[in-house]
């Protein structure tokens, strides 16, 4: 019987192990990743291209493109598609990222067959139906003035524009008139040339038998994308300005962003970074939200977060704040910087960090679909199978001297790019 005057017994984390994937090479150059699993009948299926805004020869292309898959092809209609899909209770949709384009399926493995070749018809034989081309541009122009109308959307834009540089196709969002003149013909040039199955990687996760692996190389094998993938070179431009003012004068709010560029994710000092970022303002507990939120009562959340793409990752720190303590908050932002980088982590602070840390990470790969995540991003990022062991052990090991020695190299306050979206203080 369970004694409940006993506390259960604690234990150290020492690894974890993530279900590396079955993979198969398919004759039309394509890769497809198994990882199994029959806790539920359900599978998800990603599509994964490199064709996302990295890409793109004009900003905002690479979305529409990936978007008007989903407006007909030579064998179905837009409302044929999206009828069937509905009818087998799935769901199928497509993530535009800044590298990658990802074309995801949901449904119960027993409808994979019936599913299985309309998606395959939907990224082999889009139509680019004109009428619905004119609508999806209307509709993102219109999402982009809502957007725009928002602070934080502003602030981010601002931000990333004065790391990379305005043209960059790491900047988040888009100029006013940004999707103004775009027309069918470029969507359909980046569709042909950027979606090819010679790098195609397929992820498919979940229930998957045998006579279901059989049919997905079998169909998966007849998409013939036969795009000769270029890789264009981009590098971010050096941008001497290090502040940026957005003037919203009607709002009583100013978003702030604050932040630089830090290695790769398969850099050695990234997963001490990691742990770095957590303690100043990853979590709850963390010293912005003690600082600003709990003491000042400037804002009622401020966070800080490291974005890792495939060729850069991105430091920053956001929040939103009466327009009037704009400037105490970003004082009171650089003060707690400048104390990681004087003074050692204390013992406990860093233990309760740590702690938090590796329980999240276990929480976050309770399922198959969260494990098929992280080895997605080994497989797309090109990280060593052991990444997420060494990102335990690293958490485990890193000490406060060595933290203090990155927030140093790293976190130079005089080098940090601020962009505020919001009213200028009285």
């Amino acid at each position: 019987m369970l004694d409940r005057n006993k506390a259960p017994e604690i234990h150290e984390i020492e690894a974890v192990t993530l279900q590396i994937a079955e993979v198969s090479h398919l004759s039309n150059g394509a890769r497809l990743h198994y990882i199994k699993s029959e806790t539920q009948p359900v599978i998800r299926l990603d599509f994964v291209f490199k064709a996302g805004k990295w890409y793109e020869d004009r900003a905002g292309v690479a979305d529409l493109a990936g978007k008007m898959l989903f407006e007909g092809t030579t064998n179905h209609t837009a409302k044929q598609i999206a009828e069937k899909i509905a009818y087998y209770g799935a769901s199928f949709e497509n993530n535009h990222g800044y590298d990658r384009s990802e074309f995801t399926l949901y449904c119960l493995s027993k409808y994979l067959p019936e599913l299985l070749p309309l998606v395959l018809d939907v990224l082999q034989n889009p139509t680019f139906p004109e009428e619905e081309f004119n609508l999806l541009l209307r509709r993102n122009q219109q999402n982009l003035k809502v957007q725009r109308q928002k602070n934080s959307y502003l602030a981010t834009h601002s931000f990333t524009k004065l790391v990379y540089g305005a043209t960059h196709p790491y900047v988040f969002g888009l100029d006013e008139n940004s999707l103004d003149g775009i027309s069918r013909e470029e969507a359909i040039a980046y569709y042909r040339s950027r979606f090819s199955t010679k790098h195609l990687e397929v992820f498919a996760c979940g229930a998957i038998d045998v006579e279901l692996e059989k049919l997905l190389e079998k169909k998966i094998e007849t998409l013939q994308l036969t795009a000769e993938l270029n890789e264009p070179t981009v590098a971010a431009a050096f941008i001497a300005k290090t502040e940026d003012f957005v003037s919203m004068p009607d709002s009583l709010q100013s978003s702030i962003r604050i932040g630089t560029t830090f290695p790769l994710i398969g850099h050695p000092d990234y997963h001490k970074l990691v742990v770095l970022n957590e303690i100043l303002g990853g979590y709850f507990g963390s010293r912005l939200m003690r600082n600003i939120r709990e003491d000042k009562g400037y804002t009622y959340g401020i966070y800080s977060a490291i974005s890792p793409k495939e060729q850069d990752s991105l430091f920053f720190v956001g929040t939103d704040v009466n327009y009037q303590v704009t400037d105490k908050t970003i004082d009171e932002i650089r003060k707690e910087i400048k104390i990681l980088q004087t003074e050692d982590v204390p013992e406990d602070e860093l233990q309760t960090v740590k702690s938090y840390m590796l329980g999240k990470f276990l929480n976050d790969i309770a399922t198959i679909f969260e494990q098929c995540d992280r080895y997605k991003r080994i497989i797309l990022q090109k990280l060593p199978y052991e990444h997420y062991n060494n990102y335990i052990s690293t958490i485990r090991g890193v000490t406060a001297e060595e933290l203090k020695e990155l927030a140093q190299q790293y976190l130079v306050v005089e080098n940090l790019k601020t962009a505020i979206a919001g009213k200028r203080p009285d």
